[in-house]
């Protein structure tokens, strides 16, 4: 974890709230298990907490999930977006030009902080909420930590990516649609990123511009406590090395950069694991571009099950990943990871192993997967990979919050607002 000065907190955080789009069950992804682990791991320090999150059923309803006070709300715009269904390019733009500053989702937040009357907010991603609520944070006096997980306020995608590669710079139409956000973004106090990457890329590009501090809190991987699903039961034995590619299969995870180099070389027998959800279409123009039997689609699976299945992971993301959950999970399971130099990535790949190849030279992941294979005749290597692992770990990413949640606390230059 890296912030950028000492922390000198000497204010007790009682109450924090925590605001992101998603909250479980639903954890499509990294952001939302990150979002529970953290709101969890304050509970077990004795730090009440709530958490305000969106929702596309039901009505506005509050409970609790191991400990935690969870508020759901109901979205107010055009469409729920975290389903699938298709929308038209206009229908698109009203529901973004609504999702900058919903009216309505606003009064409901406002209502939820006067409740509350939390120390910090911490917000995350905002897609759904609005990003209003930085407002109505500083007008209530409480400080406010934000964490980029994606390029949401930077980007209508999320990804900044487009036309099969990675952004370099917003285009025109994201600097238009990005605008209020960065301005509204200069309300907040501290600025985090789960990667040295997303966090410069944001002040790179304007956003936090008042923020009194910056850091980087990477993400954290839940213990996996030596349970037997964990162990690590595959060991290589020479032969076709099973190598394995698990997450949402869609063009910006790689697969098919991985599949030309791979079946572009003789020099390297292998069998092809790929375990995630893909759209029905994209998948299969993949099999029928890459047509071969040493390729096998999981669909989605058990991943503790899947990691003990392979030999070596692969990371081939084209697009920027902000940090790269999987490789952290693999590590966990004692499993090398070949990773691509994109986004965050290369930051959580074990120094040691250094397979990290290069994007712009795809041909060189054939050289790391050699690397790799090498590897694996060492017998202690899968402990290494563990211990690794358990560097990021619920309980540091806990602390590192909860010291810059104090420190923020303390400096807060605004006077509190207590409503009786």
């Amino acid at each position: 974890m890296f912030l950028n000065g000492p922390l000198q907190g000497d204010l007790d955080v009682v109450k924090i709230m925590i605001v992101n789009t998603l909250y479980f069950p639903d954890e499509p992804g990294g952001a939302e298990i990150s979002t529970r682990l953290l709101a969890e791991g304050l509970v077990r320090a004795g730090i009440e907490v709530c958490v305000v999150c969106a929702t596309g059923t039901g009505s506005d309803r509050v409970d609790d999930v191991n400990g935690v006070k969870v508020y759901r709300l109901r979205s107010v715009n055009l469409y729920w977006p975290h389903v699938r269904e298709k929308h038209g390019r206009v229908a698109k733009l009203i529901w973004h030009a609504i999702d900058v500053y919903n009216v309505i989702m606003s009064r409901k937040l406002s209502s939820i902080i006067s409740r509350e009357k939390p120390d910090v907010i911490s917000t995350s991603n905002l897609s759904c909420l609005s990003v209003d609520i930085w407002r109505l944070a500083r007008n209530a006096g409480v400080p406010i930590v934000h964490t980029a997980r994606d390029y949401y306020l930077m980007c209508p995608t999320a990804i900044m990516f487009s036309h099969d590669k990675p952004c370099q710079r917003q285009c025109g139409v994201c600097a238009v649609y990005a605008q209020p956000k960065r301005v509204a973004s200069a309300r907040v106090a501290a600025a985090v990123g789960v990667s040295r990457f997303v966090l410069q890329k944001h002040l790179e590009s304007g956003y936090f511009s008042r923020a009194a501090r910056t850091a980087v809190i990477y993400n954290a991987c839940e213990s996996n406590d030596g349970s037997a699903s964990a162990q690590r039961t595959r060991r290589y034995q020479g032969g076709p090395v099973r190598l394995g590619l698990l997450g949402r299969v869609s063009r910006e995870k790689g697969l098919e950069v991985l599949l030309e180099q791979l079946l572009a070389n003789d020099t390297l027998q292998w069998t092809l694991a790929v375990g995630g959800h893909a759209d029905a279409d994209y998948l299969q123009s993949i099999k029928a571009k890459y047509d071969d039997p040493r390729v096998e689609y999981l669909g989605r699976v058990n991943p503790d099950e899947f990691f003990n299945s392979i030999d070596i992971l692969v990371v081939p993301s084209i697009w920027n990943e902000p940090f790269g959950r999987v490789t952290v999970e693999a590590y966990s399971h004692g499993v090398p990871v070949v990773g691509a130099n994109t986004g965050g990535i290369p930051e959580v790949i074990e120094p040691r192993t250094n397979l990290v190849f290069d994007m712009a030279r795809p041909s060189t992941i054939i050289g790391k997967l050699h690397e790799a294979v090498a590897m694996l005749e060492d017998p202690d290597v899968h402990l290494r990979l563990r211990e690794y692992a358990a560097r990021f770990n619920v309980e540091a990413m806990v602390d590192a919050y909860r010291a810059l949640y104090e420190s923020v606390l303390t400096e807060q230059a605004i006077p509190r607002v207590v409503c009786p």
